[in-house]
């Protein structure tokens, strides 16, 4: 029946009565008889009786076999052939097919055979769109409930891998591998998995699989060669594949120990920088322009996308890898050494790999490309060192080369334990996601992450070098933290990364002394850590994992910097000497195993005693889980009458000191009074987890300055009362760097939190820029300032605050310059970019001239670039901010051509600092555009760059919220990209009309059922919560005090 309501008989149309009518004049009376309504009824009323007892009968079936799924065209047939195998005859599209139920996993199938119960928890999670100003805190419990119940980790610890043996052949044209996967298995006799009604536990193999098919399976048992029939079905969500064991004595069966698993299986050659994916860099002699290479990236939790596997840092096994390439591919690399090389097929070679250590999954790797071998290993070095990159960069290799050689025997020494491979492979990847991978025998880095150019027309800056030499750092200390040991689960990453962090700063300190990397540990990794900690929805650095997007969002500045924060605040209060020692004995115990934080807590403990820096009374476990198990950090007060000092803690949150809770920590404090004997060791003193404050005799008279915290050593922010404040102002100078550097940031973190007023951190702006080369202080203020500009660079008193920062920065640019010197140093060089860059950013007329000048001189012949390199990024962003469309085509042009990684980086920052809506707008869409031109690890950086640009602002929420599908699709949810856009583009809100926009892109994600997202939208919400209060309460007292100092220093506003 059409809208109209006419009826076809199959011939001329005619109305219910016969009557024939004329086109557009529609006929009378009724269209259907009483006996052909009731007719009809009967008949709906028999299909909905026929549905509702199928659909019951469906269900009942299900909740008696729920570990049978109903059939579907992908179901494993039993092992009833002699051989075993599982025999297929569809085609592989890329995916496995979704079994019958998809919304319960492996662990709730279980749970139904325990409960009775057919029914999946119900999904809790939801968005919060209420608009409080400080909102309510959320407990660890109700977020947990929260969690999609689909997306739940099943940890079956019934077999445990012994041995792979992994023969892997990728196909780039096809987007697939093939390969076979013989797996050696062991029973683990101490599971806590049982099967129905608490019966003795099965025997059932649970692999981790994602978009993989099994074309075949083969079980046996490794004591006796005997065949095993078996069950096999794919886990719900096709996360896992499941082997059940069968045919045969109940009793025997549970007598196996040992069993070898067999799969042929087809993966997917993925384009989204996960697991095994392939991806492509420009070379004019490959035959469409592109060379194809394939490669790998299985951390966390994407080896199960390339392989079968028992894909957890606690299944430690054995790895014997083969690749099959095609012939014209000239290397392929993997965790070990090559022991052998074979025709497979004409056309084709096998490369075979030596045996590798016990190690987990996620370290597992294989490149196979055409890149060359840029620095070969030095013959008289051992382990052998390898760099390998595409063939028009291998001339920027030398500095990672001399840096790998000198760091490694350096750590060797410091962890009394020997590297414990032959060789290292580092390869410089041209499209990688993250910076970098510690894969044991072969790190993989993002080209921007490795090279460095030292030649003199494209010499690196020095903020690049410093950079790539912390990345290279860390990755060699990860051989020891994380290769050699590895934390037992998710939860405790930070075991791994917070201790790669702190330490490759000690690498630094020892190969780039004069670089004072522990000023760069204090000005990045603490503030890092801070920043993020400082919200109410802060998580602790060890927490519960239970889902794949807690094991993909743990990866963030709390496991890192926070982590790093707290390994350094132990190595000062337990001392070197026994901190070496605790951490040394840590490795050698759990050498190829695993181990938890607790395990590492004991060994402290007793060197911490035997040395006399630990109080016998306390142990490093009472300690320091007052740091891993709550989340935030405190805030001590000090208030002095006379000798005594009074400190108390408190947990600093923002909005406002107000929002605290009654969180306490044992706090390790140092105090430093003006006269002490600079010979003698600070005693170290301690806050009791106990206390909420204290009270401290000190030996110092009333005119003579006190300080808390010397070298920034703990892990808290410092408040003063108002005459100690006064004290330290006026003795500013004499004051050790690091100290300098704290009272700025704590000034400033204390006022935005309302501990304090800004009149007192403005001081300390007009204190530093009496000195022009006082450089951790300017560091520490140009940090400071970052929060403020962003927060009034849309409000009225922005001009007044462009005003006052250009009268105190002029003399210091002046001095500075705007030419590097023959003299300079690394130091020296970041200083000038730091002063430069100010300059630039608030608008002194002289900087933007000079830049635009020389840009404009390079527009005039690409081939010559007279840019300072140190000074690159500040004139390029200057040039596109103050010039127009040509400035950026021809950025956008030199970022297409050039083959400098650190130089494309450059260009795809100051590409997002235009004005121009317009070409905003084309920026963006050419990140999610394949022909762009734009590799999708930059993705990131360029809506980064976008977003955090008072004119891009808007636009990048707008863009968010239109694509966010297809970002996720293009991108995948294996680096956190969507979570990274999210961060970044709600550090400028401020005002409620930014809460309502962001709360309709928080809806629109969570339709979507974007889980991986759902935590960075609760921070985000949090910041914007954040910065709205600050623009209604602290926002009128910045600008009282700003235009006190207009008025105190004549500035003229026109």
């Amino acid at each position: 029946m059409d809208p109209g309501g006419y009826i076809n008989e199959g011939g001329q149309l005619k109305s219910s009565n016969g009557q024939k009518y004329i086109i557009n004049n529609p006929p009378r009376g009724r269209y259907c008889s009483n006996a052909a309504i009731v007719t009809l009824i009967g008949l709906i009323v028999v299909l909905l009786a026929t549905s509702i007892g199928l659909l019951v009968l469906v269900l009942h079936l299900e909740r008696l076999c729920p570990a049978s799924p109903a059939p579907t065209g992908n179901e494993l047939p039993s092992s009833g052939n002699d051989d075993g195998a599982i025999q297929y005859t569809s085609s592989f599209n890329g995916v496995t097919r979704a079994p019958s139920n998809p919304k319960l996993n492996t662990f709730q199938r279980r749970r139904q055979h325990e409960t009775g119960s057919g029914e999946a928890e119900q999904d809790e999670d939801y968005i919060d769109d209420s608009a409080q100003i400080v909102p309510d805190p959320v407990p660890d419990e109700a977020e947990e409930d929260a969690k999609d119940a689909s997306d739940q980790i099943s940890r079956v610890d019934d077999w445990l891998p012994h041995k792979y043996i992994l023969i892997i052949e990728p196909n780039v044209a096809r987007t697939v591998n093939n390969g076979t996967v013989t797996i050696e298995i062991e029973r683990n006799r101490r599971s806590t998995t049982y099967g129905p009604n608490g019966a003795s536990p099965l025997p059932r193999v649970v692999l981790d699989i994602k978009d993989i098919r099994i074309l075949s399976t083969t079980v046996y048992s490794t004591d006796t060669s005997d065949q095993l029939q078996y069950d096999a079905y794919y886990g719900d969500q096709n996360t896992s594949f499941v082997i059940n064991l069968k045919g045969g004595p109940r009793d025997r069966l549970h007598q196996l120990a040992n069993v070898t698993l067999v799969l042929n299986f087809e993966s997917k050659l993925s384009d989204t920088l996960q697991g095994f994916y392939r991806g492509f860099y420009t070379d004019p002699d490959a035959p469409d322009g592109r060379n194809w290479f394939a490669s790998t990236q299985f951390s966390p939790i994407d080896a199960r996308r390339a392989f079968p596997c028992f894909d957890s840092p606690d299944k430690k096994a054995t790895f014997a890898i083969s690749v099959v390439r095609p012939a014209e591919k000239h290397m392929t690399l993997s965790n070990m050494d090559r022991s052998g090389q074979y025709e497979e097929r004409p056309g084709f070679i096998r490369d075979v790999f030596e045996v590798t250590p016990r190690m987990s999954t996620y370290l597992v790797a294989f490149v196979t490309s055409d890149l060359e071998l840029a620095q070969p290993a030095d013959p008289t070095f051992k382990p052998a060192v390898n760099i390998w990159t595409r063939p028009d960069v291998r001339h920027h290799t030398s500095y990672v080369h001399r840096l790998t050689m000198r760091i490694l025997p350096f750590l060797e020494e410091y962890f009394g334990l020997p590297y414990h491979l032959r060789k290292i492979d580092m390869v410089a990847v041209p499209d990688f996601g993250f910076r970098a991978m510690e894969n044991w025998g072969l790190i993989t880095f993002r080209e921007s992450a490795l090279l460095v150019p030292e030649d003199n027309n494209r010499s690196s800056s020095a903020k690049h070098t410093e950079t790539v030499a912390s990345v290279v750092a860390h990755e060699l200390v990860h051989q020891w933290f994380g290769n050699l040991v590895t934390p037992r689960w998710w939860n405790d990453l930070w075991l791994k990364e917070g201790f790669a962090t702190y330490l490759s700063y000690v690498c630094l300190n020892f190969v780039e002394k004069r670089w004072r990397p522990f000023e760069m540990f204090v000005q990045k990794e603490l503030q890092d850590a801070f920043e993020k900690d400082a919200d109410r929805n802060s998580h602790q650095i060890s927490f519960p994992v239970t889902t794949d997007a807690d094991i993909r969002r743990i990866f963030d500045p709390i496991s890192y910097s926070k982590g790093a924060a707290i390994v350094r605040m132990m190595d000062n209060f337990l001392g070197t000497r026994a901190f070496k020692a605790g951490i040394g004995e840590y490795l050698r115990r759990f050498q190829f195993t695993n181990a938890e934080q607790d395990d590492l807590w004991d060994l402290l403990t007793v060197h911490g005693h035997r040395a006399g820096t630990l109080p016998a009374e306390l142990d490093v476990k009472r300690i320091m889980e007052t740091w891993t198990l709550q989340p935030g950090f405190p805030v001590l007060t000090v208030e002095r009458n006379g000798t005594e000092l009074r400190i108390s803690q408190q947990r600093y949150m923002l909005p406002t000191r107000t929002a605290s809770d009654d969180t306490r920590w044992y706090v390790p404090f140092t105090v430093v009074t003006q006269g002490r004997d600079d010979i003698k060791p600070i005693p170290v003193h301690w806050l009791p987890f106990e206390n909420a404050s204290m009270t401290l005799t000190i030996h110092a008279a009333a005119d003579e300055y006190v300080y808390v915290n010397d070298e920034r050593a703990g892990y808290f922010r410092v408040n003063y009362d108002y005459a100690m404040w006064k004290q330290l102002t006026n003795n500013f100078s004499k004051l050790p760097p690091l100290t300098r550097a704290q009272l700025i940031d704590d000034a400033f973190n204390l006022a935005r939190a309302e501990f304090i007023q800004y009149d007192i951190p403005i001081t300390l702006i007009l204190l530093v820029v009496q000195n022009p080369y006082d450089m951790v202080s300017w560091a520490a203020m140009a940090r400071s300032l970052t929060y403020i500009t962003n927060m009034i660079s849309r409000e009225p008193a922005y001009e007044s605050y462009l005003a006052v920062m250009r009268a105190v920065l002029r003399p210091t640019f002046d001095d500075i310059g705007f030419e590097d010197q023959s003299t300079d140093g690394h130091l020296e060089m970041m200083h000038r970019e730091r002063i430069v860059g100010l300059a630039c950013l608030f608008g002194i007329d002289k900087c933007s001239l000079q830049a635009q000048t020389l840009y404009r001189r390079w527009m005039s012949d690409y081939r010559d670039n007279q840019i300072p390199p140190n000074l690159k990024e500040i004139i390029y962003c200057t040039s596109v901010r103050d010039g127009g469309v040509p400035e950026w085509n021809f950025a956008f042009k030199r970022y297409q051509e050039t083959d400098n990684p650190s130089e494309k980086e450059l260009i795809l920052n100051a590409l997002g600092c235009s004005v121009k809506p317009w070409l905003l707008t084309k920026y963006l869409n050419m990140t999610i555009d394949p022909h762009s031109g734009i590799l999708k690890q930059d993705g990131v950086r360029a809506f980064q760059a976008v977003a955090t640009n008072y004119a891009g602002n808007d636009i990048a929420l707008n863009f968010l919220y239109e694509n966010i599908d297809k970002i996720h699709a293009y991108y995948g949810d294996g680096f956190s990209t969507l979570s990274k856009m999210i961060d970044s583009v709600t550090l400028m809100m401020s005002q409620l009309q930014h809460k309502e926009r962001f709360d309709r892109f928080a809806r629109k994600a969570h339709r979507l059922g974007l889980a991986t997202v759902e935590k960075s939208i609760r921070l985000a919400k949090e910041q914007i919560m954040n910065n709205i209060y600050w623009r209604s309460n602290s926002y009128y007292q910045f600008e009282r005090f700003l235009q006190q100092l207009i008025r105190d220093m004549h500035i003229n506003l026109y």
